[in-house]
């Protein structure tokens, strides 16, 4: 059997770039990138999360996730607040300057789907999708597990 991860690392690694050009470009006008828009969206579903949830939701690192709540603070996109029973827990908030952007993350959204399953079946798409989701699971363990063993939270 051949070896396929060059070209399967190859394709992802473009889609992945392609994906990130189209919305930098589709959200420039709203101060935020690639690198918000998840965040952006996340809160606009859930309104109050935690920095937590968001993290254990998005996968990412401690580091990143405050990097990218500074930021949404810097440019007003999001408010956080103490919780009133644990003043240590943080709950953020999208300011009303920062719901047209999440609108419009809705809008890319729609569009970006429609570009690239064009030509494909429901069911190649529910194929591809249930195949991503495996593929991700599978490295997000090993992945996760190894940052966890060098934070020494193993």
């Amino acid at each position: 059997m051949k070896d396929h991860f060059s070209d399967m690392g190859r394709y992802v690694s473009i889609f992945d770039r392609l994906m990130k050009m189209y919305y930098d470009r589709s959200l420039c006008d709203y101060e935020i990138g690639w690198g918000q828009q998840f965040y952006v969206e996340y809160l606009y579903e859930h309104p109050g999360a935690t920095p937590q949830e968001m993290a254990s939701c998005i996968r990412v690192d401690k580091g990143t996730l405050s990097k990218t709540i500074k930021k949404l603070d810097e440019i007003e996109y999001i408010r956080v607040v103490s919780d009133e029973k644990d003043r240590r827990v943080k709950h953020l908030y999208l300011t009303e300057k920062a719901v047209p952007a999440a609108e419009k993350i809705k809008e890319v959204h729609a569009g970006f789907y429609q570009v690239f399953t064009e030509g494909l079946s429901l069911e190649e798409l529910e194929s591809a999708e249930k195949t991503l989701r495996k593929m991700t699971e599978n490295i997000s363990h090993k992945v996760w597990h190894r940052m966890e063993e060098h934070h020494g939270k193993s």
